[in-house]
């Protein structure tokens, strides 16, 4: 993947930078309990299964999906969501995503596109990452949501950035990939969480590059030449 004249990578950060799987999880084991509780006999297995297959049909709103397939009242489900909590408190950033990051900052701009709720950039100081990280771009705060284009046209309008010097690496190819490619964002797809086994449906909406983790991100970073040799650059 050439990486010449490069200026800003934009990481999405749920199931890219930061592991969603145990608040996903425990989404679960609510929507689980709280279905059980109205009569209905659900496994974690068939959850899995389910939320695999709105992800691999794109499905913007996968759990929305899950619940109509599983509860076909509106009245039960409108219950079962007043009676769960997403518990971000229980996210954790991956162990690679610091070191990535401060090794990536020497050399270009990072900023974050992601559809995430309000207090994105407090996480993120959190979990020790901000301080590498020059933009944060979250839906809540921005009042637009991935994979609307416009969301990353606004990303790169306030970081002056041309599409051909952005880069963008996501977990999602319908979120992430495509509408950055659509734009001529470069784009790398992080197969993590469980939008792994999603498919472009056309050769133009493939990515760039295919990572199944963060340290094979780092790995394909300290591999291209083209950015190591490359000094940081200001926006255009």
């Amino acid at each position: 993947m050439n990486l010449n004249g490069l200026s800003w990578v934009f990481f999405d950060v749920g199931d890219t930078l930061v592991d969603e799987s145990p608040p996903i999880g425990d989404s679960i084991a609510q929507f689980i309990r709280e279905a059980g509780l109205l009569g209905y006999s659900i496994l974690e297995e068939q959850i899995h299964q389910a939320l695999f297959d709105a992800h691999i049909r794109h499905n913007p709103f996968p759990m929305r999906i899950v619940m109509e397939r599983f509860i076909p009242s509106e009245a039960d489900r409108a219950a079962i969501r007043s009676a769960m909590q997403y518990r971000k408190e229980l996210e954790i950033p991956f162990p690679e995503a610091k070191p990535l990051l401060q090794s990536l900052s020497a050399h270009c701009r990072i900023g974050i596109i992601a559809n995430q709720s309000n207090g994105t950039s407090e996480r993120l100081e959190r979990y020790g990452l901000l301080p590498y990280i020059e933009a944060v771009f979250s839906s809540a705060e921005e009042g637009l949501s991935k994979p609307d284009i416009r969301f990353f046209e606004l990303a790169l309008r306030k970081t002056a950035c041309l599409p051909q010097h952005a880069l963008m690496v996501g977990d999602r190819i319908d979120n992430d990939i495509i509408p950055a490619k659509r734009l001529g964002m470069r784009t790398i797809w992080i197969r993590q969480g469980f939008a792994r086994y999603q498919r472009a449906d056309q050769p133009s909406e493939a990515p760039d590059l295919i990572v199944d983790n963060l340290s094979q991100l780092q790995a394909a970073f300290e591999d291209s030449r083209t950015l190591y040799r490359m000094p940081k650059q200001d926006s255009v």
